[in-house]
């Protein structure tokens, strides 16, 4: 799916810890150190889009913070209410 981090790869469904996740990845990033790095979201079998996701284990996406960083100095004020 496209999302403004990038275009991101579900792998699939996994368990860490006891804690049922979806694995992810992004095939395109905003940055290029991005792309490749596996990343998790709480199991929700009711999102349909990136933004329905929640990080996994209590963390924030590896990107989140970078993100908003570099692109809501752009003037993008739509990432006032989330990264996506």
């Amino acid at each position: 799916m496209s999302a403004t981090p990038g275009k991101v790869h579900v792998l699939g469904v996994s368990e860490i810890n006891g804690q049922k996740v979806m694995a992810l990845q992004l095939l395109q990033g905003r940055e290029s150190e991005w792309v490749g790095v596996p990343f998790f979201a709480k199991y929700d079998e009711n999102a349909i889009w990136l933004d329905d996701l929640e990080p996994a284990f209590g963390e924030k996406f590896f990107f989140e913070d970078d993100l908003k960083a570099k692109y809501k100095k752009n003037h993008l004020n739509y990432y006032n209410s989330g990264f996506y």
